[in-house]
């Protein structure tokens, strides 16, 4: 890889963290808990320790996580009614809202940010990128 690479990467690598930052801003949310939000969106209820596999963070900040949604009405806990040893998790409506709003923000977010970088621009990078990956 040369120095040119090497530089845009970096600068592609700066240019991802500080945009996923300002989301988090923007939305008020950390990445970790819109990703469990969004997890429990696409498959519903899940124990603890699948989350805890599926995110890849240790067991107590998913407990922790759950504990201050489940606060905030935003999932309900269960016990597993086949192994009581496992707690369920799954959104509430109100977390189905949040959700919602999320990917609404989300869109709005994207949109904003690729204003002004013409079409045929954003799908040259697109290309390069696709076609480095292939």
């Amino acid at each position: 890889m040369d120095a040119l690479e090497d530089t845009l990467f970096q600068q592609l690598a700066y240019v991802c963290s500080e945009s996923r930052q300002a989301f988090d801003q923007h939305v008020g949310m950390s990445q970790i808990r819109r990703q469990l939000l969004i997890l429990l969106s696409e498959i519903g209820e899940i124990s603890h320790a699948a989350l805890q596999q599926q995110l890849a963070v240790d067991g107590a900040t998913i407990t922790r996580l759950v504990k201050q949604f489940e606060s905030e009405g935003v999932v309900s806990r269960r016990l597993d009614p086949q192994d009581n040893r496992y707690t369920l998790v799954s959104l509430t409506v109100s977390g189905q809202q949040i959700v919602a709003g999320l990917s609404e923000a989300h869109s709005l977010f994207q949109t904003r940010l690729l204003d002004g970088i013409p079409r045929g621009e954003q799908e040259m990078v697109c290309l390069l990128y696709t076609s480095d990956a292939a």
